[in-house]
């Protein structure tokens, strides 16, 4: 009896999904050509995805349960009906994932817009760097433009005999001193006001940039400009002014 009952529950099985019929649809959604979507009918874990204009057919009976799923889209699930095979096709809408921010924390602390007051109730987070992280670091400054053309017209068995005969590198030194020079002036035009130079040592505003000039001549400038008693630097420039204002007099 009991093996009677069981061929009758197996034949009854195989009648159900020999009926099945293809459920035929389309898939509507935001930027859907290229992706593939996972059909899969839950109720007689069969699946299948869709092509690349989003038909799709699977089969099914009534009560099954579709389920449409993929990463980019929100899960869907259909149960079937018999409306759905009186249809040529049914139309599946998915809409995608909507990908939720992080809260952002906004400050309540009221500042007042004075930055010597503001200061002191603002928390300042602490500057990492490498050397505070305890990695490996250089405080070496990177060498200029200039410097590296010059290393790599130095550099390599043939090319570095070459550069030196037709004087490339000899023209690439001239280049990197003149830098050098105009830095040495600008820092010298740092060192004091406009109205020092124009009134204290009564200069042309036109003529300050050549009066640096005429300082970095002298052996002691550059090591004056590192000096950080700025009145020995002071006296210096009092002095070369009036060496300055005799050699522009004889022009």
């Amino acid at each position: 009896m009991t093996r009677l009952l069981l061929f009758l529950a197996a034949i009854t099985s195989f009648q159900t999904f020999g009926q099945s019929e293809t459920l035929k649809g389309k898939i509507l959604a935001d930027s859907l050509q290229g992706y593939a979507i996972n059909i899969v009918n839950f109720t007689k874990e069969i699946g299948t995805t869709n092509d690349g204009k989003g038909f799709f057919e699977i089969p099914a009976v009534v009560g099954d349960s579709i389920v449409f799923s993929s990463v980019q889209y929100q899960i869907k699930s259909v149960v079937v009906t018999q409306e759905h095979f009186k249809k040529d096709k049914i139309t599946i809408v998915l809409f995608p994932v909507v990908q939720q921010l992080e809260q952002v924390k906004i400050s309540n602390v009221q500042l007042s817009g004075r930055l010597d007051k503001d200061v002191g109730i603002v928390e300042l987070q602490p500057f990492v760097d490498n050397q505070t992280l305890g990695l490996p670091f250089s405080d070496k400054p990177q060498p200029t433009l200039i410097e590296r053309r010059i290393y790599t017209a130095k550099s390599g068995i043939i090319e570095a005999p070459i550069n030196y005969l037709n004087g490339t590198i000899k023209k690439l030194k001239r280049i990197k001193a003149l830098e050098d020079l105009d830095k040495l002036v600008q820092q010298g035009e740092r060192t004091f006001t406009v109205s020092f130079f124009t009134d204290e040592l009564e200069l042309p505003e036109n003529l300050i940039s050549d009066f640096m000039y005429y300082c970095a001549e002298d052996n002691q400038y550059e090591n004056l400009l590192e000096n950080p008693e700025r009145l020995v630097l002071l006296e210096f420039f009092k002095e070369k002014s009036k060496a300055y204002k005799a050699y522009k007099e004889k022009e």
